[in-house]
C-alpha cells in the first residue's frame, strides 16, 4: 500500500499547496524515473494517479452510511479544533518566552554597561537640627531622555537634561533644608524615556532606547544619591508611562510591555534605597505618614473622574492623586482631596509647539504638614 505521506505530498503538488518542484518531490518520495514521468503519470487528467485516487476516495465516501460520514466529519472537526487549540497555546507561550528573553537580554545589556561605571559612594545621613518628622513628595516625570528640541522657547538634549536634573536636585535639597524634611518619597512617574512610539520621536532622538535607559537611570541614581544624605528616610515609587511602550499602537501592546520596566531594575543595582515599582501597571499607591496617595502616569485618566476611579478601585478614598503626562502644573482641591499634575523636564518640545503650547520645564514638590506647601521647581 502506498504511504500516506507520499500521497499527501503528491496531492499537495497537484492542488498547488506546496512550492516544491516536481524534481524536489521526486527526491522526497524516492521515485526512480524522471520528473516528467512522475508529473504526467500522477497529474495528467483524467486518468492520472491523482484523479484515480480522488475517484476511489469519493466512491468509498459515497458508499459510506450517513452515520459514518457524520462520524468522520466530527473526527475531522475535533482534530482541527485540537490543532487550533495547541497552536494558540504555543503562540501565547512563544510570545511570553519572547518577552522574557527580550527583558533578560536588556537586563544583561544594562549590567554590561554598568561594568564601566564608577561605583556610587553612598553618603551618610546628615541629621537636621529639627527633631520633628516632616514628610514630602518629589514628583519626577516626563523627562523624555533622548528627545531633542531646538526652538525659540527651548533647547533640549541629553546634556541639557543632565544640567536641569542637577538644578532640580540642588533646589530640592534647598527645600529639604528649609522645611527640615526627614521623610521623602521620590515618584518616578513615567515618560522618563522618549522611547520608540512614533516616527517623529525617532527622528528627533539623539539616542537609541537602550542608551536612553542607561543614561536616564544613571542620572536618576546620581540625583537620588545626592539627596539621600539630607533625609532620614528616602523611598522611590515608580510607574510606567506611554512613551516607554514597545510599539506605536497602544492597542497592540500591554502596559507592562514597556522599556521603563528596566528603570527600577537598574536603580536596584545602583542604589541602597527601598524601591516600589508598579509591577507592570501605569499606576500604583503608597502611604506617606497617614496619607493614602495614588500615583498614575495619566494617559488613561481624566481629570474629572480620576479621584472617583481610584476610590472605587481601592475601596478607599485617596488623600491625594498625583499624575503626569500633561506637562502642565495643576493643583486642584476636590472635597479636601488634592489632585496634583506634574510638569515636565523637557519643556516646550516640537509636539507642544504643533499644539500651540509653550511652557517652562519644572517639577513639583509637595511638603506635608499643618500647612500643605507645593513648590513648582523651575529648572
Amino acid at each position: 500500500m502506498i504511504d500516506e505521506k507520499i500521497l499527501k505530498t503528491l496531492c499537495d503538488k497537484v492542488e498547488e499547496t506546496t512550492d516544491d518542484s516536481w524534481e524536489d518531490i521526486k527526491q522526497q518520495i524516492g521515485f526512480m524515473g524522471s520528473k516528467d514521468t512522475l508529473r504526467k503519470s500522477w497529474s495528467a487528467a483524467p486518468y492520472g494517479g491523482y484523479y484515480i485516487y480522488q475517484y476511489l476516495k469519493d466512491k468509498n465516501l459515497g458508499s459510506s452510511t450517513a452515520d459514518e460520514i457524520a462520524r468522520l466529519q466530527k473526527a475531522q472537526d475535533d482534530e482541527y479544533k485540537e490543532r487550533c487549540r495547541l497552536q494558540d497555546q504555543n503562540r501565547e507561550k512563544r510570545k511570553m518566552l519572547r518577552e522574557e528573553a527580550r527583558f533578560e537580554y536588556l537586563c544583561d545589556v544594562l549590567k554590561d554597561e554598568m561594568q564601566n561605571m564608577a561605583p556610587i559612594v553612598l553618603n551618610p545621613y546628615k541629621p537636621a537640627e529639627k527633631a520633628d518628622k516632616v514628610y514630602a513628595t518629589a514628583m519626577w516625570s516626563d523627562w523624555h531622555c533622548g528627545d531633542t528640541a531646538n526652538n525659540p522657547w527651548n533647547l533640549y538634549n541629553i546634556e541639557v537634561m543632565k544640567q536641569r536634573a542637577e538644578t532640580l536636585v540642588n533646589k530640592t535639597i534647598d527645600k529639604i533644608k528649609l522645611h527640615g524634611v526627614t521623610h521623602l518619597v521620590i515618584e518616578i512617574n513615567g515618560d522618563m524615556l522618549d522611547g520608540v512610539i512614533n516616527v517623529s520621536s525617532r527622528v528627533s532622538q539623539e539616542a537609541d532606547v537602550v542608551k536612553q535607559i542607561v543614561v536616564l537611570s544613571e542620572v536618576v541614581a546620581q540625583c537620588v544619591n545626592k539627596i539621600k544624605p539630607y533625609v532620614e528616610d528616602l523611598r522611590i515609587v515608580t510607574t510606567l508611562g506611554n512613551h516607554g511602550r514597545l510599539g506605536s499602537n497602544k492597542r497592540d501592546w500591554n502596559v507592562c510591555e514597556n522599556f521603563e520596566m528596566l528603570i527600577p531594575e537598574f536603580l536596584k543595582l545602583r542604589l541602597d534605597v527601598p524601591i516600589k515599582s508598579s509591577e507592570g501597571l501605569d499606576f500604583t499607591t503608597y502611604h506617606i505618614e497617614d496619607k493614602f496617595i495614588c500615583v498614575a502616569h495619566g494617559q488613561y485618566d481624566k481629570m474629572s473622574t480620576v479621584i472617583a476611579d481610584f476610590a472605587k478601585m481601592y475601596h478607599s478614598t485617596p488623600d491625594e492623586v498625583h499624575i503626569g503626562h500633561q506637562h502642565k502644573y495643576t493643583d486642584l482641591d476636590d472635597c479636601d482631596i488634592n489632585l496634583t499634575v506634574n510638569g515636565s523636564l523637557i519643556g516646550s518640545a516640537d509636539y507642544a509647539l504643533q499644539c500651540r503650547k509653550t511652557n517652562h520645564p519644572y517639577q513639583v514638590m509637595v511638603i506635608y504638614g499643618e500647612d500643605r506647601c507645593v513648590y513648582k521647581i523651575s529648572v
